[in-house]
């Protein structure tokens, strides 16, 4: 599929039903390879992230595919076209709840199985509790299962890592969602892509807060707003406390300038 180069990275260019699409094939494939595609879902904010974490650049940049999973790449992308900065404008945006819905759509027409690690409260909360193990495995409904993974993301214990080998051994699932937040998430799909490979994972999606949505934790805008690009400004009223992190386009802003002068 069609990329655009943005701050050393390879980000989507394509239209969101050609994304559906592809999808849809991949996963109606018979193919017996044992790679598992792996998709991250970059913003504004976290291209500001990459610029000093250089670990995250790394996990981002080793992603197969990049969803433009803000406006303001869009933007940037039209911008840096112009001054001749890079090759191709990016066609839309391409949220990443979209995409883990129509996933989640395909997947139950395929009657495939899906894996949920992380987030939080999705179906009663584990906090308290001195670790994750195999029973804080739940099924949603059929074939949608998620595990809390670990208590504190920060302090990963080694009996969380061996009972979400088990889980994940134990499911055999076809895709799996991470939702532990970026840059964790990303560094949890590369570090372990050998597991998701050795259990036939095909796709591995890094969705930050795209199950808070999805299982309506949070109302999502309206889709004028999302269509004016407002959806930022729409979960910052909704979520004051991302105040700080919205500061970060800011610096963003500051970033394409870098790369026009």
């Amino acid at each position: 599929m069609q990329t655009s180069q943005l701050f050393g990275l390879s980000i989507l260019n394509v239209e969101k039903k050609e994304l559906f699409a592809f999808f849809d094939q991949f996963l109606s494939a018979k193919d017996e390879s044992s790679k598992t595609l792996t998709v991250f879902t970059p913003n504004p904010e976290q291209i500001v992230m990459a610029q000093t974490d250089k670990v995250f650049a790394s996990n981002l940049a080793k992603a197969d595919y990049l969803l433009p999973d803000g406006i303001g790449l869009v933007c940037a992308s039209r911008t840096l076209k112009i001054f001749g900065k890079t090759d191709q404008k990016i066609k839309e945006r391409i949220a990443g709840v979209d995409l883990v819905d129509n996933l989640l759509f395909l997947a139950t027409s395929k009657e495939l199985k899906t894996l949920i690690i992380g987030g939080r409260d999705y179906c009663g909360s584990f906090e308290g509790e001195a670790f994750e193990d195999e029973k804080s495995l739940i099924e949603i409904k059929k074939n949608l299962f998620w595990t809390e993974g670990y208590q504190e993301k920060a302090e990963i214990l080694p009996v969380e890592e061996e009972a979400l080998a088990k889980i994940i051994e134990r499911v055999q699932p076809n895709l799996v969602f991470v939702a532990l937040g970026a840059p964790d998430q990303e560094k949890w799909i590369i570090d372990h892509r050998a597991l998701l490979e050795a259990n036939q994972v095909k796709i591995a999606m890094a969705v930050g807060g795209s199950f808070d949505f999805l299982f309506n934790k949070v109302k999502r805008a309206p889709l004028t707003i999302q269509k004016l690009g407002l959806e930022w400004l729409w979960r910052l009223i909704q979520q004051p406390w991302r105040k700080h992190r919205q500061l970060r386009l800011i610096k963003f802003i500051s970033l394409v300038f870098r790369e026009i002068f």
